[in-house]
């Protein structure tokens, strides 16, 4: 990810341009074999209004990872300064897909721009040379501070093709109006051993260079279980950053995804679509990331069952539509549960609820049978939200825990003794010792779950190799 890319307000000034661009249409004399794509007028125009929307949408609030507007730490008793500055990740479709427009433009277009020595990041840089978000920036639009120091400002930049980038644009909205067919079959069940190790990471597919170091750290586990002999198997909640196109799943993906190609038939993979996944109709997500040899078990499939003689685990589709069940699933969840005397499990992108975002309530009312039933569900792995928290039994869920620390920088603004928000009752709280100045950037992580009969040990595990939590669930 490009330091510029990943700065809102860089990207509210490109927006404005390729606005202005798509809506000047594209009569015969405009066109260019250069362009990426060539597209007729009705798509440039249906372009051009949504794109508008989306610009309106955000000048009135960020779209970027909410919890962190105006943050003041806990820590020192501060404001720090806006996240937007260095890890704009939004939550707009449209702003992604011009994120991901940016980003192919300068890696395909205009490659002489960018400098892969680490970026400069002016006075509040850390004492020494650690990555702390990204390694890549454009080497010729260096930043400054705002007049109050609290922002990180990019002057005006003009090195981009607004033509290209709105025939790219005008592309990623058609794809995103018409997305993929939805597989409604889910695929095979599959069953593992009941003893065996599953490793879980949520919204890894950033790319950036600390998440490469989470896939370090599980491909080290990986190895151990290698080594003694365990059944293994890998699953990611999904989001590939940042709007799930084809080259964002080979570079940010597929490039760094700890199970190796010829490790596919020993060292399943699994992965969930995340909303990310969707933002430009999920066609590279089941076309092209589930085609690869080490995700051929989901069969193209979205939704998933893995059992053993103790277990019952059902990974959802919570994206397709988002932070719902769509099509047969819940039926399907239903018919399992219902019928199965297992302990259950249950794997999805969005969170049923939250202790600091809210909750999903079409999630909710597609499980309400389930969830007001007589039998709880026994554990609940999420991502969606950046961060890392257990919470105690609510919503007829014995154990849920968030686990969408895998790979998007978010701060870490709680001391470790402050209060859990309810119904939380653990967070990981720790941060980069050496960090932007009052900005203190939370460790990624991911989970292992080691499954021996009846009884589930899960370790937490974080970017360094530190495992910071157990627990026994049985």
């Amino acid at each position: 990810m490009i330091a510029q890319v990943l700065n809102r307000d860089f990207v509210l000034d490109q927006m404005d341009l390729v606005c202005a661009e798509l809506e000047r249409g594209t009569p015969e004399e405009r066109r260019s074999t250069s362009l990426p794509f060539d597209h007729r007028q009705p798509v440039y125009t249906a372009a051009a209004s949504q794109l508008r929307d989306a610009q309106r949408r955000e000048m009135l609030s960020s779209s970027g990872q909410p919890g962190y507007e105006d943050a003041t730490s806990e820590r020192r008793n501060d404001p720090v300064a806006s996240l937007d500055d260095h890890a704009f990740v939004s939550r707009d479709p449209l702003v992604c897909l011009l994120q991901t427009a940016l980003e192919e433009f300068f890696e395909t277009q205009r490659s002489d721009l960018i400098s892969e020595a680490p970026p400069f990041d002016d006075d509040r840089r850390g004492p020494d040379d650690d990555v702390v978000v990204t390694d890549v920036a454009l080497a010729n639009c260096p930043p400054t501070r705002s007049p109050d120091g609290d922002r990180r400002v990019f002057g005006a930049f003009s090195e981009t093709d607004p033509k290209w980038l709105a025939s790219w644009m005008a592309e990623g909205i058609r794809l995103f109006n018409g997305k993929h067919a939805f597989q409604d079959a889910p695929a095979t069940p599959f069953t593992i051993a009941d003893k065996c190790r599953v490793i879980c990471i949520g919204d890894w597919g950033s790319g950036l260079p600390r998440a490469q170091k989470v896939a370090s750290e599980i491909r080290k586990v990986l190895d151990d279980g290698k080594q003694k002999g365990l059944q293994q198997h890998v699953i990611h909640l999904g989001d590939v950053y940042y709007s799930g196109w084809r080259r964002e799943y080979e570079n940010r993906f597929l490039a760094s995804w700890p199970v190796r190609l010829d490790e596919s038939r020993e060292i399943t993979s699994w992965s969930l679509n995340g909303n990310h996944d969707m933002y430009s109709g999920g066609h590279a997500y089941f076309d092209f990331l589930l085609a690869d040899p080490r995700f051929a078990h989901q069969e193209g499939s979205s939704y998933f069952s893995i059992s053993n003689a103790n277990w019952d685990i059902l990974g959802l589709d919570t994206a397709y539509e988002d932070a719902a069940l769509y099509g047969p699933q819940r039926d399907w969840v239903r018919r399992i549960l219902g019928q199965s005397k297992k302990k259950s499990m249950l794997l999805s992108h969005h969170q049923l609820f939250s202790a600091y975002e809210g909750g999903s309530a079409l999630l909710g009312e597609a499980l309400r049978d389930i969830l007001g039933g007589p039998k709880a569900i026994d554990v609940w792995f999420w991502g969606h939200e950046h961060r890392c928290v257990f919470y105690r039994p609510h919503q007829n869920v014995r154990n849920a825990r968030l686990i969408g620390h895998g790979g998007v920088p978010v701060y870490m603004l709680h001391r470790n003794e402050a209060p859990y928000p309810e119904p939380a009752y653990y967070e990981y709280r720790e941060y980069l010792s050496k960090s932007l100045g009052l900005e203190h950037f939370a460790l990624f992580g991911f989970a292992v779950l080691e499954f021996d009969g009846p009884v589930l040990r899960v370790r937490y595990i974080d970017e360094n190799g530190r495992q910071h939590a157990e627990e026994t669930i049985q």
